[in-house]
């Protein structure tokens, strides 16, 4: 992997990290993000490690909704190139 592309993921992945940490505030205790790109497009995982008082499947929505996060930040970085600005994502936010 070369510079530009480990800045694209430790972007993503900050992003990704801080959607979910800003979801689940305190209750979150580990959040691991994996980004990997291929000719098909990018995938990005989410595993979080939160409070036993969190219900699974709301941290399961949460994970997901990260995910498709990762994804559209990956989509906009491939359309705009590399660097990118904050401001270019915001969309990604929206959804």
């Amino acid at each position: 992997m070369d510079k530009h592309e480990v800045e694209k993921v430790e972007f993503i992945s900050s992003e990704v990290a801080r959607y979910v940490e800003k979801r689940l505030g305190d209750v979150a205790k580990h959040v691991t993000v994996s980004v990997s790109f291929s000719e098909e497009g990018v995938e990005v995982d989410v595993d979080i490690e939160a409070s036993v008082l969190v219900d699974d499947s709301y941290l399961q929505k949460v994970a997901d909704e990260a995910a498709e996060l990762g994804v559209c930040i990956a989509d906009v970085i491939r359309e705009r190139g590399w660097p990118i600005e904050r401001s270019e994502i915001a969309r990604c936010f929206a959804k």
